[in-house]
Protein backbone atom coordinates (compact mmCIF):
# COMPACT_ATOMS: atom_id res chain seq x y z
CA UNK A 1 0.00 0.00 0.00
CA UNK A 2 1.60 3.47 -0.96
CA UNK A 3 1.37 6.85 0.98
CA UNK A 4 -1.01 7.96 -1.36
CA UNK A 5 -3.24 5.08 -0.79
CA UNK A 6 -3.27 5.46 2.86
CA UNK A 7 -4.20 8.91 2.60
CA UNK A 8 -6.80 8.64 0.62
CA UNK A 9 -5.59 10.66 -2.36
CA UNK A 10 -6.23 9.73 -5.52
CA UNK A 11 -2.56 7.99 -7.59
CA UNK A 12 -2.79 10.76 -10.05
CA UNK A 13 -4.16 14.49 -10.55
CA UNK A 14 -4.52 16.37 -13.44
CA UNK A 15 -4.79 20.14 -13.76
CA UNK A 16 -5.33 21.78 -17.23
CA UNK A 17 -5.11 25.77 -17.93
CA UNK A 18 -8.08 27.42 -17.06
CA UNK A 19 -10.45 29.34 -19.82
CA UNK A 20 -10.72 32.40 -17.70
CA UNK A 21 -6.68 32.94 -17.64
CA UNK A 22 -6.88 33.23 -21.64
CA UNK A 23 -8.97 37.15 -21.23
CA UNK A 24 -6.73 39.08 -23.27
CA UNK A 25 -6.59 36.57 -25.65
CA UNK A 26 -10.38 36.95 -25.53
CA UNK A 27 -9.94 40.87 -25.90
CA UNK A 28 -7.58 40.76 -28.85
CA UNK A 29 -9.92 37.88 -31.15
CA UNK A 30 -12.83 40.32 -30.50
CA UNK A 31 -10.56 43.40 -31.49
CA UNK A 32 -9.42 41.91 -34.74
CA UNK A 33 -12.60 39.93 -35.70
CA UNK A 34 -14.71 42.88 -35.07
CA UNK A 35 -12.56 45.84 -34.98
CA UNK A 36 -12.00 46.09 -38.98
CA UNK A 37 -15.84 46.18 -39.60
CA UNK A 38 -16.13 49.33 -37.46
CA UNK A 39 -13.22 51.06 -39.63
CA UNK A 40 -12.25 49.55 -42.63
CA UNK A 41 -10.32 52.02 -43.44
CA UNK A 42 -7.47 51.35 -41.10
CA UNK A 43 -7.51 47.72 -41.54
CA UNK A 44 -9.05 44.92 -44.04
CA UNK A 45 -11.96 43.13 -42.74
CA UNK A 46 -9.89 40.02 -44.14
CA UNK A 47 -6.94 40.58 -42.73
CA UNK A 48 -8.29 41.63 -39.34
CA UNK A 49 -10.17 38.03 -39.62
CA UNK A 50 -7.16 36.35 -40.34
CA UNK A 51 -5.60 37.48 -37.55
CA UNK A 52 -8.36 36.71 -35.35
CA UNK A 53 -7.66 33.11 -36.63
CA UNK A 54 -4.26 33.56 -35.49
CA UNK A 55 -5.11 34.31 -32.10
CA UNK A 56 -7.28 31.98 -31.77
CA UNK A 57 -4.93 29.15 -32.70
CA UNK A 58 -2.53 30.21 -30.23
CA UNK A 59 -5.40 30.35 -27.50
CA UNK A 60 -6.02 26.62 -28.50
CA UNK A 61 -2.42 25.78 -28.41
CA UNK A 62 -2.08 26.96 -24.67
CA UNK A 63 -5.41 26.22 -23.16
CA UNK A 64 -5.46 22.27 -24.88
CA UNK A 65 -1.48 21.37 -25.41
CA UNK A 66 -0.69 20.92 -22.19
CA UNK A 67 -1.59 20.07 -18.62
CA UNK A 68 0.11 19.60 -15.33
CA UNK A 69 0.07 16.50 -13.20
CA UNK A 70 0.83 15.60 -9.70
CA UNK A 71 2.05 11.40 -9.59
CA UNK A 72 3.02 9.38 -6.45
CA UNK A 73 7.08 9.82 -7.93
CA UNK A 74 6.63 13.78 -8.67
CA UNK A 75 5.29 16.70 -10.28
CA UNK A 76 5.37 16.84 -14.17
CA UNK A 77 4.36 19.38 -16.61
CA UNK A 78 3.29 17.48 -20.09
CA UNK A 79 3.61 19.58 -23.60
CA UNK A 80 1.74 17.52 -26.73
CA UNK A 81 2.46 20.25 -29.44
CA UNK A 82 5.65 20.59 -29.27
CA UNK A 83 6.06 17.44 -27.26
CA UNK A 84 7.98 17.73 -24.18
CA UNK A 85 7.79 16.31 -20.51
CA UNK A 86 9.64 17.73 -17.45
CA UNK A 87 9.43 16.27 -14.17
CA UNK A 88 10.76 16.83 -10.83
CA UNK A 89 10.45 14.18 -8.11
CA UNK A 90 9.08 14.28 -4.80
CA UNK A 91 12.64 14.79 -3.19
CA UNK A 92 13.91 17.19 -4.99
CA UNK A 93 10.97 19.20 -4.92
CA UNK A 94 11.60 22.76 -2.42
CA UNK A 95 9.43 25.64 -2.35
CA UNK A 96 5.86 25.72 -4.56
CA UNK A 97 5.11 29.31 -5.08
CA UNK A 98 2.13 31.19 -6.83
CA UNK A 99 2.82 34.27 -8.98
CA UNK A 100 -0.04 36.14 -10.83
CA UNK A 101 -0.55 39.59 -11.99
CA UNK A 102 -3.88 42.15 -11.20
CA UNK A 103 -5.99 40.66 -13.75
CA UNK A 104 -5.26 37.04 -12.87
CA UNK A 105 -6.10 38.03 -9.33
CA UNK A 106 -9.28 39.35 -10.59
CA UNK A 107 -10.16 36.01 -12.51
CA UNK A 108 -8.61 33.85 -9.86
CA UNK A 109 -6.32 32.43 -11.85
CA UNK A 110 -2.42 32.49 -11.47
CA UNK A 111 0.46 30.27 -12.31
CA UNK A 112 2.60 28.31 -9.71
CA UNK A 113 6.29 28.14 -10.22
CA UNK A 114 8.18 25.00 -8.43
CA UNK A 115 11.66 25.50 -7.17
CA UNK A 116 13.85 22.04 -6.59
CA UNK A 117 15.86 22.32 -2.81
CA UNK A 118 19.01 24.71 -4.24
CA UNK A 119 15.93 27.37 -4.96
CA UNK A 120 16.49 26.67 -8.76
CA UNK A 121 12.96 26.75 -10.38
CA UNK A 122 12.25 23.87 -12.21
CA UNK A 123 8.81 23.90 -13.65
CA UNK A 124 5.93 26.65 -14.06
CA UNK A 125 2.36 25.79 -14.50
CA UNK A 126 0.68 28.66 -16.20
CA UNK A 127 -2.88 29.64 -16.09
CA UNK A 128 -4.42 27.72 -13.68
CA UNK A 129 -8.11 27.86 -12.04
CA UNK A 130 -7.54 28.70 -7.88
CA UNK A 131 -3.82 28.74 -7.98
CA UNK A 132 -4.45 28.37 -3.90
CA UNK A 133 -6.16 25.32 -3.69
CA UNK A 134 -3.32 23.64 -6.45
CA UNK A 135 -0.71 24.70 -4.01
CA UNK A 136 -2.45 23.50 -0.98
CA UNK A 137 -3.27 20.00 -3.33
CA UNK A 138 0.58 19.86 -4.14
CA UNK A 139 1.17 20.61 -0.33
CA UNK A 140 -1.11 17.68 0.66
CA UNK A 141 0.84 15.44 -1.44
CA UNK A 142 4.43 16.36 -0.52
CA UNK A 143 3.17 15.81 3.11
CA UNK A 144 1.88 12.49 2.28
CA UNK A 145 4.70 11.13 0.11
CA UNK A 146 7.24 12.67 2.90
CA UNK A 147 5.04 10.45 5.38
CA UNK A 148 5.35 7.72 3.60
CA UNK A 149 8.78 8.03 2.93
CA UNK A 150 9.55 8.11 6.63
CA UNK A 151 6.98 4.98 7.24
CA UNK A 152 8.81 2.94 4.35
CA UNK A 153 12.45 3.56 5.83
CA UNK A 154 11.07 3.20 9.72
CA UNK A 155 12.20 6.25 10.75
CA UNK A 156 9.46 8.21 13.38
Amino acid sequence: MTAADKTGISPEQVWRPSARAFLVYYVAMAIFFAGPYTRPDLLPPWLGFLLGLVVLAALALRKFGQEYRATPQGLKRIGFWPAVEEEIPWPAVGEIKIERGLTQTLLNAGNIVIQDKHGVTRLGWERLADPKGVKAALEERRRAFLEGSKEESGED
